[in-house]
């Protein structure tokens, strides 16, 4: 029990704690899923020849929103790492300041990609794809989806704070209505359901904007008027000291470049497979969607866990706690994954069967879903590590380099090389695509087991008054 104890944290207020957050983001995160399957799923009904060219031209159509919430991902989790101590030290001040330098420094960045997304829809999409078909369609679903960035920013910003001080109800409810929201006015405006006009892609991405502005209502009415741990204030946000900006760019900026470097990186994938044929890129989709299914809980248990690790060093506790929660959460991961995995597994036929494709495309998904069975045990552990351990504990860099070097140096060059010269099949494309998931593992594990990642990044309220 000793040596358990020394891997393990055994205590089971730690339990309580970890799935009081986990759970709920777990939640979310499965109701996306759902989002992401009716999105898929109605839109893949349209008839064969219509649906994967529908398939295709939305999940084109949302990467440039993709690299645009990567950034905000990074800059949240930036935020998250800084709040997450500062909540160990229960100093809301500091807490509010991080916020309002987040807000402000993500602002232009959203104005920038709403309005290239405004004027250039066409020109992006065909950075992508050259079907005529598939780039109109996405110009069309891209330009409508550009005016929900703004309401992502603001909904993204609260919910992240809230989460980082373990406040997770809220941005679930409100994550969750908006999904519904999203589900019913989707089948009302694809298909023309309940007295509406049947619009197609249009009325999918109409439905997606409206559905995130329901839910910032949501959040923005309950910071207004019902929150009482951070009490957000304009005042108190922007209250910014020339130190937490410093501190801000110093541990959130190798985090939203990991997040771009990373997000890009997936782009430049779909970008690969997407000069393929437009089955295997509609295959590509649908299996994408499954995986998401396997690796669910993951982004809530990263997340959990870089709360929880840098709450604890916020609040002073010894290196060898801080470490056994950081094996803790692997293990976690660990057991989540077969979990998750498993679900996804077994219902990947019938997710496969539901669309209206032609037989090559669900070929090529039932292949791809094989590959992201091998694959996805490795990604789960590199995320668990990279997005919760290293961050929570302060160490914003090691993920960084990791990403990078292992996906433009290994990754996306093997799968360019799959595609463009030896002509392989999608499945085998994909799978030198993400092998960079195998290649960083000995570099993640000697950063583990280093501890180097343990760091308080904290201030006291004396430096951040000058």
């Amino acid at each position: 029990m000793a040596d358990l104890k020394k891997l393990f944290v055994l205590e089971g207020q730690f339990y309580k704690s970890a799935f009081r957050l986990v759970l709920p983001l777990v939640a979310a995160q499965a109701m996306t899923l759902v989002l992401n399957f009716c999105d898929i799923a109605m839109l893949g009904r349209l008839g064969e020849g219509v649906s994967e060219a529908a398939i295709s031209a939305a999940q084109i159509a949302n990467r440039p929103f993709f690299l645009f919430s990567m950034l905000m991902f990074g800059s949240m989790s930036g935020a998250l790492v800084m709040c997450s101590q500062y909540w160990g030290k229960k100093d809301i001040d500091a807490i509010n300041s991080v916020a309002g330098v987040t807000f402000a420094f993500l602002l232009p960045i959203c104005a920038a990609f709403m309005a290239v997304c405004l004027i250039f829809p066409a020109q992006l999409a065909r950075l992508i794809t050259d079907d005529a078909q598939v780039i109109e369609m996405a110009a069309v679903y891209l330009r409508i989806i550009s005016l929900s960035f703004v309401f992502n920013l603001l909904t993204g910003l609260f919910s992240g704070i809230l989460r980082a001080v373990e406040k997770v109800k809220l941005p679930v409810a409100a994550a969750v209505v908006g999904i519904l929201a999203n589900i019913l006015l989707n089948a009302a405006l694809i298909y023309g359901m309940f007295g509406f006009p049947a619009l197609g892609i249009r009325g999918a991405a109409i439905a997606t904007v409206l559905a995130r502005l329901i839910e910032f209502g949501i959040v923005i009415v309950y910071v207004i008027f019902f929150e009482k741990t951070v009490r957000f204030t304009p005042k108190k946000m922007f209250r910014i000291p020339g130190v937490m900006v410093k501190d801000f760019f110093r541990y959130s900026l190798p985090v939203i470049i990991n997040e771009f470097v990373w997000g890009f990186g997936t782009v430049i994938h779909s970008s690969i497979i997407g000069h393929m044929s437009k089955d295997q890129y509609a295959a590509y989709t649908i299996s994408n969607m499954i995986e998401q299914i396997a690796f669910m809980s993951m982004i809530g248990l990263s997340t959990a866990c870089c709360v929880m690790v840098g709450k604890a060093i916020g609040e002073g506790k010894d290196e060898e706690t801080v470490v056994a929660y950081a094996r803790t959460f692997i293990g976690l991961s660990a057991i989540f994954v077969v979990i998750t995995g498993g679900a996804a597994f077994l219902g990947s036929g019938a997710i496969i069967g539901f669309f209206q494709v032609n037989a090559a495309t669900k070929l090529h998904a039932s292949r791809l879903f094989l590959v992201v069975t091998v694959f996805i045990s490795l990604k789960s552990f590199n995320c668990v590590n990279i997005v919760g351990i290293f961050r929570g504990g302060g160490d914003t860099k090691s993920g960084m380099v990791i990403d990078a070097v292992f996906m433009y140096s290994l990754g996306i060059p093997l799968g360019f090389a799959a595609m463009h010269f030896l002509k392989l099949d999608v499945a085998y494309v994909y799978a030198f695509l993400i092998s960079d998931e195998l290649f960083k593992l000995p570099a993640v594990i000697w950063r583990m087991k280093s501890r180097k990642w343990i760091r308080n990044i904290t201030r006291e309220k004396n430096e951040l008054a000058n």
